[in-house]
């Protein structure tokens, strides 16, 4: 959808019983998902967590590692969507 951004979020060191512990505690709205076979990370060469894959429309990605403020996604959504 034109002008909007999805979050999914994507879990692998942690088994899907401290999903619910996790989700809970950082009050999380998006839907997470379980990668324990590292498959999502491997697709998008990510080594380690936190660490955002930002994917456009036109199928490009672009990675970042390390935490994101609010500002930081804002501008990275933003850059996206240009």
């Amino acid at each position: 959808m034109a002008g909007q951004a999805e979050f999914v979020g994507v879990a692998w060191n942690s088994s899907e019983d401290e999903f619910p512990n996790f989700i809970d505690r950082y009050d999380l709205t998006f839907p997470q998902i379980s990668d324990e076979a590292g498959d999502v990370f491997a697709r998008f060469a990510v080594p380690t967590q936190p660490a955002f894959a930002i994917v456009t429309a036109d199928g490009e990605v672009q990675t970042l590692f390390g935490s994101a403020d609010e500002a930081l996604l804002d501008s990275l959504i933003s850059d996206a969507a240009a």
